[in-house]
């Protein structure tokens, strides 16, 4: 994974404000142990990482943002490849370490940089 590496994430319905992202597309769930999934740019379009999402594993996504390797670097997070064995594109971007207060903050940054970017591919 490169620092231009596009560290792609899926953004549900319910976590869309108008036509752009809420910070909670981009802050992990507590089950998520501070790791947030997202899919490796390198390795699958955003088109691609939609339909895999919303097809093969039959979650609910409007569209998908993105955020560097060196974006998710700047704001103190850690992005990581994490392959399994049937979606190889899959890799992490992890908050361990971090209060929830930290997250949030953190998660603003992440979704501003995505939102500075555009939105790289809707299924709407």
């Amino acid at each position: 994974m490169t620092p231009e590496t596009l560290l792609l994430r899926q953004a549900h319905p319910k976590f869309m404000d108008g036509s752009l992202p809420t910070s909670q597309v981009f802050h992990p769930f507590p089950k998520d142990d501070g790791k947030l999934s997202v899919y490796g740019g390198d390795q699958i379009t955003p088109e691609d990482a939609h339909r895999h999402y919303t097809e093969v594993l039959a979650n609910e996504s409007h569209s998908v943002w993105g955020v560097s390797g060196a974006e998710a670097r700047s704001e103190a997070t850690v992005p990581v490849e994490d392959p399994l064995e049937n979606f190889p594109s899959h890799a992490l971007i992890d908050f361990q370490g971090m209060s929830d207060k930290q997250c949030r903050k953190v998660a603003k940054k992440l979704k501003a940089h995505a939102v500075s970017r555009g939105c790289l591919f809707t299924g709407q």
